[in-house]
């Protein structure tokens, strides 16, 4: 993939009044409803504090019907009443004894009450969740079990509890959580190898966030405990390359369950490590446990949500178009995937627009991937790029990591599902996304450099770089695109006073700027085209109405072979205008569909426009095209 170069530290004329305006410009852009706004999952500190009140009160004095027949029986109801820890004790040893078929659950619901007895974040707490969710596994395992509801209700509180103990304990001590569980006999696990423990560096429950700002939060109940899992990988070429297009840092959905290993009687259990295990929610809606199959309980929306509201993207969406050449170790240009790689699936990718990133899509990618019809044949990827730019060298970075993707991932070219892929761009986005179906000849390139192509002089890195920007072809495996209030034709804003202002407050990177000379170097002054000179050369500059790129765009048609949509906001539901972009910039002759729905031009996230995205990809599937390979879906 293409990276993007530091920029120094060095003074700067402008620097200035670069600092001075930036909040000003700020302030224009972010305070649009950009589709994504409001979006959060954070901690509810007096919410959290009085669940666990509750919680704690509710267990500490109550026992299930059947565990409470079997303490009575026993004689053991008034030490339970008085000493949980103790009467665990006593339960195990008559039961070690003298087995019964609802032990393991009594002995469950004492060994919870013994663990709530002790301060939140206490270590001596941690032995006791630790088998109360083990306990708990096993009565689950039962083939006649008694009060499976109640099996799981104290498996789950347990868990839960585990969890935030062993995080406080380890955030105490300056240790890793991994190692406080592993030291009370836990062996962790997954079934999903990019949820291995080892790169999940911090959790948090899923049910002590709260979520704003999403239209739907998909989550299910059942067993296990929904987390969030903050799973950070280094960047060092030893690194599973299985990781290379997730993200550095992802907040991934998981379900942890503790399971014990080896049955009650005899205690073989406590001779074995229990298992804490993380499930992949979007793999797993169920565990076999004994004879029985469990539902799992999932959250799928919560840590989509904690990743659009880390603050990371924000800080990216700005500089990314103020200074292309910022750059932030983990967030680098490039082809993003949210799940592994899954063969089979076809590729959905989403292209954001200028002064954005990926948290744009955050309504519609909750939405598509759980919508069962879609999420069983789609697999969602997100481009990431520094919108400030010209339009022609972000295009150029969305084909060679596209291309790069495909490569790497399916180096044989043989998922015939590669190569049915659709993107989907939101305003400038469609502009990239349409020149991945374009092929230019020679257009674009008189349209911005006087010099003929076949007498262009310099070396050849200087003219690849060019040709890649100015001289391509169709991707052969983009097989549809969808324009979601696309500026085809650019946008009144470019050319006013504030488009100007911000234009020229965009730095050019140090490597542009030095290509720049160097074309001009080996050609002349007058290499740049007239009606590029005295303009900032950046994507401010490209979405002008007289902009010599979208007007050499605009003459290029797309490939015949490649159906395309257009999802057009207008206020008010009528064509004229979304805001910023006018409809005769965002229609485009030719589209196999054009949806016009009321809305902004930052309405991308909104129901109408995901119904009709739904739609479409649904009607992709139905064209016919190479069969994707079985077990795809």
């Amino acid at each position: 993939m293409l990276s993007l170069p530091t920029r120094p530290s060095r003074p700067d004329l402008r620097a200035g009044l670069h600092r001075r305006l930036v909040a000003l410009v700020a302030g224009v852009f972010l305070l649009a409803p950009l589709g994504c706004a409001g979006i959060s999952a954070r901690e509810s500190v007096l919410r959290n504090m009085v669940t666990d009140w509750r919680q704690r009160a509710e267990t500490s004095r109550t026992l299930s019907a059947t565990s409470g027949a079997l303490l009575e029986e026993l004689g053991l109801v008034e030490l339970a009443a008085n000493n949980p820890a103790a009467a665990a004790r006593a339960l195990e040893g008559r039961l070690n004894e003298r087995p019964d078929e609802n032990g393991p659950l009594a002995l469950a619901e004492l060994s919870l009450q013994a663990g709530v007895e002790h301060p939140a974040g206490s270590p001596a707490a941690l032995g006791w969740f630790r088998d109360a969710a083990a306990l708990a596994s096993m009565a689950l395992a039962k083939p006649a079990g008694a009060a499976p509801d109640v099996a799981v209700a104290v498996h789950n509180q347990a868990v839960a509890r585990l969890l935030r103990t062993g995080l406080e304990v380890g955030r105490a001590g300056g240790r890793p959580w991994h190692d406080v569980l592993g030291e009370q006999g836990l062996a962790l696990g997954t079934t999903a190898p990019y949820l291995d423990p080892a790169y999940i560096a911090d959790l948090r429950v899923a049910d002590d966030l709260v979520v704003t700002g999403m239209d739907h939060v998909y989550r299910c109940g059942g067993l296990g405990v929904p987390i969030v899992a903050n799973r950070v990988t280094g960047q060092s070429a030893g690194d599973d390359p299985r990781d290379r297009f997730l993200p550095h840092e992802l907040r991934a959905a998981a379900t942890a369950v503790v399971v014990a290993d080896g049955g009650f009687d005899g205690g073989e259990w406590r001779r074995r490590p229990a298992s804490l295990l993380f499930f992949d929610p979007f793999e797993r809606s169920s565990l076999t446990l004994g004879v029985n199959d469990v539902v799992l309980a999932g959250d799928r929306t919560t840590p989509l949500a904690s990743q659009v509201s880390s603050g990371q993207l924000q800080t990216l969406e700005l500089m990314g178009l103020l200074d292309p050449g910022f750059r932030r170790p983990g967030t680098e240009t490039g082809l993003y995937m949210l799940r592994p790689y899954e063969p089979g699936k076809i590729p959905l990718v989403f292209v954001h627009g200028l002064v954005s990133s990926p948290r744009a899509w955050a309504q519609t990618i909750n939405e598509l991937r759980n919508c069962a019809a879609l999420a069983d044949r789609y697999q969602l990827w997100v481009f990431l790029y520094p919108t400030g730019l010209p339009i022609p060298g972000s295009a150029a970075q969305l084909r060679e990591a596209l291309t790069q993707v495909r490569d790497h991932v399916d180096p044989a070219h043989s998922d015939p599902a590669m190569d049915r892929m659709v993107l989907v761009g939101h305003s400038m986005g469609g502009i990239l996304s349409k020149m991945m179906t374009q092929e230019t000849g020679l257009n674009l390139w008189n349209a911005t450099i006087t010099v003929p192509h076949d007498r262009f002089a310099g070396p050849p890195e200087l003219r690849q770089g060019l040709d890649s920007a100015l001289v391509f072809r169709p991707l052969p495996f983009v097989k549809r695109v969808v324009f979601i209030a696309s500026p085809h034709r650019g946008s009144p804003l470019a050319n006013d006073l504030l488009g100007r202002v911000v234009s020229g407050l965009v730095r050019s990177p140090d490597e542009m700027a030095a290509r720049e000379a160097e074309i001009e170097t080996f050609n002349g002054p007058g290499v740049i085209s007239p009606d590029l000179r005295g303009r900032r050369l950046n994507a401010i500059g490209n979405l002008r109405t007289d902009s010599p790129v979208l007007l050499a765009l605009d003459q290029i048609p797309i490939d015949p072979g490649v159906p395309f949509h257009s999802i057009i906001p207008q206020i008010g539901g009528v064509k004229g205008s979304d805001g910023v972009v006018e409809y005769r910039s965002s229609h485009l002759d030719g589209a196999v569909s054009e949806k016009i729905v009321t809305g902004t031009h930052f309405s991308q996230g909104r129901p109408e426009v995901t119904a009709e995205l739904r739609r479409i990809l649904l009607e992709h599937l139905e064209v016919e095209g190479p069969p994707l390979v079985a077990g795809g879906g």
